[in-house]
Order: structure tokens, then C-alpha cells, then sequence
């Protein structure tokens, strides 16, 4: 029996390797290779390639054009002010989405059309939700390839989104809130499931000791005690209320060191620049470190001593928080959209409010200060992390999805 052939699409932008597509790698990872024959197409160069080309996976590049946010019918102050004004809002809604589709999602479904019909896979599996992967559903469509369309975000869904769901094999929510937030908009496919995301922990492990990462860090002594927020430098990631609440941090326990890991996405360059300025003003350069883009992620994080999730909108998952746990890390996060499922406040680490910069730094306080309280909280996030997020678990779930779609699509 040959095998099933899954073609995943994504399509994420700004030069950063995000949640999705490391999410994906890591399915890739754990599916059986005599049983399945895995390709991934691309809108723009990953520095992931080189690793999806040492697991054997093919990589195909389609181009996308962008509309201009500065568009006529897509940026312009009009638009902002009629968005509230009946009919001329509807219409411009509708010019908006036929400016897309002819300049955008059009050409780029043609091209996924092309590159589908000479692959000649079983499945597409997309990466990146309705609104940014409806070329490829439009592709799907014109090929009449069964569909699997990963929803990891919480996004306002049109009346085409939610029609493009009703012809969608499986929609997969990576938590309950997002499916929750999918059926209260209407956006229902023919198939509808709840299954989180993993880790591949054998493939998330830490090649130094905490000692060594330290000793390339500007004034991180073996036993200093170090917090750090890891991800992509974008405002709504928080990175403001982690440098507010260490200005807090600092006056209670002044040897307490942070590090702000990760590199600026392309719509971040100004945010990291205001967030320099303001470490400056609050006299933190000693104490908030920059790290730039690290490709030792697991490294990084194990020489923390609290790992810090403090997005500032409702995230639906927080690939960053179980990558913590893993490494027996405590997580400090914040309590919105799906992250409450992935955390039991008190036990398995700890929430606070989105935003509150006083409730991060009081919980910092008590960590920062506490090693056993560390150790203790670390140790049950791990087994807690091993139990219900298991990569396993997450492959067998995605394997029975992926069979079903094609028996019957």
C-alpha cells in the first residue's frame, strides 16, 4: 500500500519562522515515513527548509503578491470611516475582497492549482487558518483535493469565510476557545475538531547546560536568577509589560536578570526600537537583555529560571508555554484565550491578567525568589506537559483525521 500523500500550505509572512509552521515541522516530524509522503509548500524563503530537507520533505515555492495596506480600497482613511456606515461599508467590504481576489488570492490559487495537480496529493493540509489560506481552499476546490484547514487564531470571519468552511473536509482547532469562537461565527466544516498541539520532546532538547548559554550572556552568573520571553518581537506579544514589570522586579530583587528573546518580525522593527528606549529610560540596561534571534531555543530556555508568556490579546495557544513546561520550567502567562487550557493556575504554573504588568512582576518576585517553589512547580508542569500534550497523541489524532477526509471526501 502506498503511502497517503499530504501536501501541507503555508502561509505565513514577515520572514519569521512562527507557532504554525514549527507546529508543523514537528507533525512532520512524528508521522511514520512508510506511511505517509509529506511535501510543503511555501510562500517565502524559511530558514525551517533546511530541516524539512533533512526529514526527506520536498519544498515548493508559490508566489503571492501583497496588496498594499495603503491600497484605495483597503487602507485609505475613507475606508476606516465608512466602516461603520451601512451600505457604503458593505460595498467597500465587497471591493476590498474583490481586490484580493484578483490581485492576491486568485493568482496565487492558480499557482497552487499547478503545483497540486503535478504532486498529486491525497490531502492538503493548511496551516494557517480561512482567511490567510483561501487561496488554497479556492485551490482545493479547483482540483476537488479533500481539505484538512488548521484554525490557530481567533480572526473575524465574512460571509465567504464562512461559506469556504460549509466545502472544507475538517476544520481543526488547536484549542476549545478557538472552536468555540469558530461555531459562534458560523464557521463550521463538515467535520470539526479540537486537537492541541505538541512538542516533539525528543526533538526540543537542550545540547548545553545552562551554564554555558549564560556564560555568552551579558551579566548572567550561573546563580543569578534570570526570567526570559521568547518569541518574535511584535507589540501584541507583550514584550512592554515584561520590561514594565521588571522595573518592579528590579526594586524588590535587584540581582534579578531578564532576557527578551527573539528576533523583530518585519512589522516589528519600531516596537523593538521603543522597547530599547524604554529599558534605557527606566535604567534596566543591566538588567533587560536583548538576545536577538536565537536558533537555540531549547538551550535559551533552559538556562531560564521562569519562562514568561505576556501576550497582550487573547493568544490561542502559546507554543512558547509548553516548551517551558518541557524543560521543567514555571510559566508565568497570560490568562487568555487558550492558554488557560494549557496551564492549571497554581499547580502547573501560574496566570495573570493580560496586560497587568504590577500582577507579572508580583508573581515574578515570589518565583525569582524561590527555588523550591521553582523546582516544585517546574517538575508537575513537566509530567502535566508529558501527559496531555504529547507529540504521540497530537500524530495518532491528526493520522485518523487525515485517513477519514479521504475515505470520505
Amino acid at each position: 500500500m502506498r503511502p497517503l500523500r499530504v501536501m501541507f500550505i503555508e502561509a505565513s509572512s514577515g520572514g519569521v519562522v512562527g507557532g504554525s509552521l514549527t507546529g508543523l515541522y514537528h507533525l512532520i516530524r512524528g508521522l511514520d515515513r512508510s506511511a505517509f509522503a509529506c511535501s510543503m509548500v511555501l510562500y517565502e524563503p524559511k530558514t525551517i527548509e533546511a530541516d524539512l530537507a533533512a526529514l526527506g520533505v520536498p519544498v515548493y515555492h508559490v508566489s503571492r503578491r501583497r496588496v498594499p495596506k495603503q491600497h484605495a480600497l483597503l487602507g485609505v482613511q475613507s475606508y476606516q470611516r465608512a466602516k461603520r456606515v451601512g451600505v457604503i461599508a458593505r460595498g467597500l467590504r465587497c471591493g476590498r475582497q474583490a481586490v484580493r481576489l484578483a490581485v492576491e488570492e486568485g493568482p496565487a490559487a492558480l499557482g497552487l492549482r499547478r503545483v497540486i495537480r503535478r504532486e498529486r496529493p491525497d490531502v492538503l493540509h493548511l496551516g494557517n487558518g480561512l482567511r490567510a489560506n483561501f487561496d488554497a481552499v479556492l485551490a482545493a476546490r479547483l482540483t476537488g483535493t479533500p481539505v484538512v484547514c488548521h484554525i490557530k487564531g481567533f480572526e473575524k470571519y465574512s460571509t465567504r469565510e464562512r461559506f469556504a468552511a460549509a466545502k472544507i473536509d475538517a476544520l481543526v482547532c488547536m484549542t476549545q476557545a478557538v472552536q468555540a469562537h469558530c461555531a459562534a461565527n458560523g464557521v463550521v466544516a463538515r467535520r470539526n475538531e479540537v486537537v492541541y498541539d505538541a512538542l516533539d520532546e525528543d526533538g526540543f532538547c537542550p545540547a548545553r547546560s545552562p551554564a554555558q548559554v549564560r556564560a555568552e550572556l551579558p551579566g548572567l552568573a550561573p546563580q543569578t536568577p534570570c526570567a526570559g520571553i521568547v518569541g518574535n518581537i511584535q507589540e501584541w506579544k507583550g514584550q512592554a509589560v515584561v520590561v514594565e514589570a521588571m522595573a518592579l522586579v528590579h526594586r524588590r530583587v535587584p540581582q534579578a536578570r531578564c532576557l527578551i528573546v527573539g528576533g523583530a518580525h518585519r512589522a516589528g522593527a519600531a516596537y523593538e526600537l521603543e522597547l530599547r528606549r524604554r529599558v534605557r529610560e527606566a535604567g534596566l540596561e543591566n538588567v533587560v537583555h536583548f538576545t536577538g534571534f536565537r536558533a537555540d531555543i531549547a538551550d535559551v530556555i533552559n538556562a531560564l529560571d521562569v519562562v514568561v508568556h505576556a501576550s497582550v490579546r487573547p493568544e490561542p495557544f502559546g507554543r512558547v508555554i509548553l516548551e517551558g513546561m518541557l524543560l521543567r520550567k514555571p510559566v508565568v502567562a497570560a490568562a487568555a484565550g487558550g492558554v488557560p487550557e494549557l496551564i492549571a493556575d497554581g499547580d502547573t504554573g501560574f496566570l495573570v491578567p493580560p496586560g497587568d504588568a504590577a500582577a507579572l512582576a508580583e508573581r515574578l518576585i515570589t518565583l525569582l525568589g524561590d527555588p523550591e517553589l521553582r523546582q516544585r512547580i517546574g517538575s508537575r508542569a513537566q509530567a502535566w506537559a508529558r501527559e496531555r500534550f504529547s507529540l504521540a497523541h497530537h500524530v495518532a489524532s491528526m493520522t485518523g483525521i487525515y485517513h477519514e477526509v479521504t475515505r470520505t471526501h
